[in-house]
């Protein structure tokens, strides 16, 4: 295989640990797991994805990071069963609230993240990963969820080495060593010896809030972990120049959509 020369594992692996943009741990997402829930609940990013699932309606889906319950919960009243995992429990009650107010009963909950032992769960037939895949080794993370699946995998990742517009950046003076890119899991995939395909799903924003001046310079601090005082001032005066004196919110965030077959 021409690929074979190239470690692309060992690449992202090495471009993971250097980026700016670290992971977040579970009590990061326990304190933000009400404001995403009330951000991210019945948008159209839901939609977009389950349509480009090949679903029947007799499949047990696993959610990995499941969040709120973004996909769970519409996900439930399609298929046969949810199984739905995330790291923090916080988010777990989140989901719980959200599919009692829905009548959804088919869901069963783990506190599980992707380097816990998954021995415990259900087979599923299908395994999505909706914008969870912040992970160290991702080569480990897709066989993880292939493994699992009897049918196939599905999964959203950003496109572009940012989840900050990067003239916001550049006009604040943040400089900021860029994560890994989509491209990264197509070409293993197809190492594994799977045929993915590719397709784009946009929304409206990323992790940057555009509602208030305070919450503009907050998001981006959530982002990039900190700022400094100057660079605070300088993201406030962008936020009076450009977001409210020019209209023009962070551009759209673009998500890779990458699906798989595991039917052998």
């Amino acid at each position: 295989m021409f690929l074979e020369p190239i470690d692309f594992a060992q690449m992202y692996r090495e471009h993971k640990a250097t980026t700016d943009f670290k992971g977040k741990t579970s009590s990061d997402w326990d304190e933000k797991s009400a404001d995403m829930a009330a951000s991210v609940i019945n948008t159209p990013y839901v939609n977009d994805f389950i349509s480009r699932m090949n679903i029947t309606g007799d499949e047990v889906v696993l959610d990995i990071g499941c969040g709120p319950g973004t996909l769970a919960i519409p996900l439930a009243k399609l298929v046969k069963e949810v199984i739905a995992i995330d790291f923090s429990a916080q988010m777990l009650e989140e989901l719980k609230a959200y599919a009692a107010r829905e009548g959804v009963t088919n869901i069963k909950t783990y506190h599980l993240s992707w380097d816990d032992d998954w021995s415990a769960l259900p087979q599923a037939d299908i395994v999505v990963a909706s914008r969870s895949m912040e992970v160290s080794d991702i080569d480990a993370a897709l066989s993880k969820m292939s493994a699992h699946a009897t049918k196939a995998c599905y999964l959203t990742y950003k496109v572009g080495g940012s989840f900050v517009d990067m003239n916001i950046l550049d006009t604040i003076g943040k400089k900021v060593k860029t994560k890994p890119d989509y491209w990264y899991i197509p070409i293993l995939l197809y190492s594994q010896g799977y045929l993915p395909r590719v397709d784009y799903i946009e929304t409206g924003r990323g992790s940057v809030r555009s509602g208030t001046e305070e919450e503009f310079v907050e998001s981006l601090i959530w982002s990039v972990h900190e700022l400094s005082e100057e660079q605070k001032t300088k993201a406030r005066q962008y936020y009076r120049d450009v977001i409210i004196g020019q209209s023009r919110p962070p551009r759209a965030v673009n998500w890779a959509f990458i699906g798989w077959e595991t039917a052998q």
